[in-house]
């Protein structure tokens, strides 16, 4: 399964709001791409040290999740679906066609993949 950003940072996190939901042994063969370490640098900026921004990359690895290179035809597949939906901002295109490319479902509280037909998706706190 593809998590997306907001599982990653349960997991990184101790006091994320999901932390007490996400249970990375439900999910089956956890992956993400690398726009997810951009993705939890970014939003980590003014709460992480700059090493540990850094090297958010291993941290991710050593929870146990795969990392999926990322590929032209997934920006391609997310650059589709940012055409179709107006409210799909770059980082959840980006995952949203790794998703799609490699048939996985995406594990992800984002209140917009619901209402997107062409993926899979599961809320994290349905998974026991």
């Amino acid at each position: 399964m593809y998590v997306d950003t907001d599982v990653v940072l349960a997991v990184l996190k101790a006091d994320d709001w999901l932390s007490s939901v996400v249970d990375l042994e439900t999910i089956d063969d956890p992956k993400t791409s690398v726009a997810t370490c951009i993705e939890v640098q970014y939003a980590m900026q003014g709460e992480w040290d700059r090493e540990q921004r850094a090297t958010v990359h291993e941290l991710i690895a050593d929870e146990g999740i795969t990392f999926v290179p990322l590929r032209p035809e997934h920006v391609a597949a997310g650059s589709a679906l940012q055409l179709s939906y107006d409210r799909l901002n770059l980082f959840d295109a980006i995952h949203l066609g790794v998703a799609t490319v490699l048939e996985e479902p995406i594990v992800s509280t984002d209140t917009l993949y619901p209402t997107i037909e062409e993926i899979d998706h599961i809320d994290p706190r349905d998974l026991e």
